[in-house]
């Protein structure tokens, strides 16, 4: 049979099945069973079929494509979670199309105006550090675009929501550093516009008073966590008379910039310096010493807001609820003396 001939009625004489079993299986139809549909997949490609994706999603009104939209691609955590989401929206017969913020509202904001546009199924985001307004997040519930926020999120907005406990893994951290000697704990955070580092601002001054240590107004600093930032940061703290025995940052390319700038100035970390990071990536265990860091399941939140989102894509509107995932707390040398 010539290519251009094969029809769901040659698949399914050839499988001895029904055209409409075919044309389900197709479709990703949740009332055919994996086994069947991939039964069917495999003979169509056999005979060369070809679904033509564009007619089909207009029959249906679904196009099996989600959106997801991150504020860096290149950020280890974004893409452990798009991993999550690939992976399940595979299986799933889902194809995911990726956008970044480069934590720009304005970006942001055109980029869930032209996902909703093309007519994806629904969408994943993490909002951007810059992001105050969630209106053109109620304009997608207008389109009846559903949508699923994870790690930033807009706890006034009326969507399932997929996070970590962001205070408790501030806590442990300022904790652990109280209980290994530390006295004179700094805090690099990010932009207090993003819900994640004021939860962060809170837990650091909150904790410091449970463990009965001095919050030095210095040490305690909002950025953008840019390299000038950074070391800019590094620069006054150093400069003090009273400088900090520990820092805690927001991010891990903060982080290293610290440990970079320690080893600039013959700081021994954990000795003079101890180090924290509330976010993880590999690079920390490749420096010497190795970072201490919050780990992520970035894998895990992926997969989870993917299941949301289709559950609310194949039955409608959830309760707007959110799910806290696990961190752990990975001491390593950077934060822990030998005496």
């Amino acid at each position: 049979m010539a290519k251009s001939s094969i029809t769901i009625n040659d698949i399914a004489r050839e499988l001895k099945v029904a055209p409409s079993t075919v044309s389900r299986a197709l479709n990703n139809s949740n009332k055919i069973s994996n086994a069947t549909k991939r039964k069917i997949v495999e003979k169509a490609e056999e005979l060369g079929y070809n679904l033509n994706m564009v007619a089909a999603s207009l029959s249906r009104s679904q196009t099996n494509t989600i959106g997801v939209v991150i504020p860096y691609l290149n950020n280890y955590f974004y893409s452990q979670v798009v991993n999550g989401i690939e992976e399940l929206a595979f299986n799933k017969g889902y194809r995911i199309l990726i956008a970044q913020t480069r934590d720009s509202f304005a970006r942001e904001t055109e980029i869930m105006r032209t996902m909703s546009a093309t007519r994806v199924d629904g969408i994943i985001a993490c909002l951007s550090a810059d992001t105050q307004s969630t209106e053109h997040l109620f304009k997608l519930i207008k389109n009846n675009i559903p949508l699923v926020l994870f790690d930033r999120v807009s706890f006034d907005f009326p969507c399932k929501k997929v996070t970590i406990d962001n205070y408790n893994a501030m806590q442990q951290s300022v904790t652990h550093l109280a209980r290994s000697g530390y006295k004179s704990i700094a805090h690099l955070g990010g932009p207090t516009t993003c819900n994640i580092y004021t939860e962060h601002s809170k837990a650091f001054r909150e904790t410091l008073k449970k463990e009965k240590l001095p919050l030095i107004p210095q040490f305690h600093l909002s950025s953008d966590l840019t390299e000038e930032d950074i070391s800019e940061a590094m620069q006054i703290w150093f400069s003090l008379k009273t400088k900090p025995d520990a820092i805690i940052t927001a991010s891990s390319t903060a982080a290293l910039l610290v440990s970079k700038f320690a080893r600039e100035q013959n700081l021994s970390i954990p000795d003079d310096l101890a180090l924290i990071s509330l976010t993880s990536e590999p690079a920390l265990c490749y420096v010497e010493p190795q970072i201490t860091s919050i780990e992520l399941p970035g894998t895990e939140i992926g997969k989870t807001t993917l299941e949301f989102l289709l559950n609310e894509i194949q039955n409608g509107a959830q309760n707007a609820n959110t799910t806290i995932k696990p961190f752990q707390l990975i001491i390593r040398n950077s934060s822990f003396r030998n005496s």
